[in-house]
């Protein structure tokens, strides 16, 4: 049933996106293009929705999605994902200042409301639409048959390759495209491996849901080259995934 659910996921996305390029060729506004854009983030749930009577035939929907949010989330575990992923973000712009001497202070999106807008387009973009069926569905059911940290990184493959169309939008092309979708994959399974690490401490959606916004919103805000933002956002999460791995996480990603 995995296997149905991502093929479907990938082809309603494709779908998505030709609307998404008719609409954009023949109605010309930008206010419907904008509706389809989000909509379109939300495929891996409205699959789910479609699919859920088969991969749950005992379950009601809206039992099973509140079940996602019921168990209790550890303080704690809230703070350190906060905290490290603020000290990325950190080391992201030291690197970049580092390495391109570009000054910290120029590598921020410049006003609060600016800030505060892409904090709520992100959420409501990827992290709250995406969620339900990659971690509440994917993950949970490979998790039966695999280690996590194996099930963390198929999830993460799948995930990745699922924004094939978006690399082949991005404007690269020959080594920097190659660059791009590498490094693209390696930050998508590095967050894939943090988030099933801190969801099986506290099995609740808002776990991944937080990590992913965390993670997007820290590249959105960043200003400057796509490519270089990517590459030392991407190196820092892995090497933070790897260290999860080694250290065996409260047996969360190893068993």
């Amino acid at each position: 049933m995995v296997k149905k659910y991502i093929i479907w996921t990938y082809v309603m996305f494709f779908v998505f996106l030709l609307v998404i390029g008719l609409t954009m060729f023949f109605l010309k506004s930008q206010l419907v293009v904008d509706i389809l854009i989000v909509l379109s983030s939300w495929t891996s749930t409205f699959v789910f929705v479609t699919m859920f009577r088969k991969i749950y035939p005992q379950w009601n929907l809206w039992n099973f999605i509140k079940s996602q949010f019921r168990e209790r989330i550890r303080i704690s575990t809230v703070l350190c994902i906060v905290l490290i992923q603020f000290l990325l973000l950190i080391g992201s712009l030291l690197m970049t200042n580092k390495i391109w001497n570009v000054p910290v202070y120029e590598q921020f999106t410049a006003s609060w409301t600016s800030l505060l807008i892409l904090f709520g387009y992100n959420l409501i973009l990827g992290p709250l639409g995406e969620e339900l069926g990659w971690r509440g569905f994917v993950l949970n059911d490979l998790q039966k048959r695999f280690s996590p940290l194996k099930s963390a990184i198929i999830v993460g493959l799948a995930w990745g390759f699922w924004h094939t169309p978006l690399w082949l939008m991005s404007g690269y092309s020959g080594l920097q495209l190659v660059q791009y979708i590498i490094y693209f994959l390696c930050g998508i399974v590095a967050v894939s491996i943090i988030i099933t690490a801190f969801y099986n401490l506290n099995h609740n959606l808002i776990i991944p849901i937080m990590i992913h916004q965390l993670f997007n919103y820290f590249l959105v805000i960043q200003v400057g080259n796509v490519l270089n933002i990517l590459t030392v956002t991407s190196v820092i999460y892995l090497i933070v995934a790897i260290v999860l791995v080694l250290v065996n996480y409260k047996k969360c990603l190893l068993r």
